[in-house]
């Protein structure tokens, strides 16, 4: 899933939410616990999820199992989030954009055609 144009702060490493607002002290754990209860509701079972520094693609799925999720994705609103962890877990039961993919995208992120039209937008 290739990632929006813009120079994001990007940092592989755990690190602890200084400033105010809501969320985990380690957002990046929030991040695999928010992905690891997706596959549980999504029926799916990725070997790993990771995430690290990713420059071109906020998230990705091999054919091994292991989702990796981009660091910064933790500083993005929390619907985007899901769009992006629901996109890729359903890569580990459809290898390809086909109908069954984008039915159960709709059924489990409701207006996740808005977030894939910003997307792409804004990567041109």
């Amino acid at each position: 899933m290739m990632k929006a144009g813009g120079a994001a702060h990007r940092d592989s490493r755990t690190r602890r939410r200084t400033g105010p607002g809501k969320g985990s002290l380690y957002p990046a754990q929030e991040l695999k616990r928010r992905a690891m209860a997706w596959a549980v509701m999504l029926r799916v079972n990725p070997k790993v999820i990771r995430v690290q520094e990713m420059r071109r693609k906020w998230g990705s799925c091999s054919s091994a199992g292991t989702v990796t999720l981009a660091s910064d994705l933790v500083e993005q609103e929390e619907r985007f989030q899901d769009y992006v962890i629901v996109h890729e877990l359903l890569h580990l039961r459809f290898s390809t954009h086909g109908r069954m993919f984008k039915a159960l995208m709709s059924a489990h992120v409701p207006g996740w055609r808005r977030w894939e039209v910003a997307r792409r937008c804004n990567a041109d």
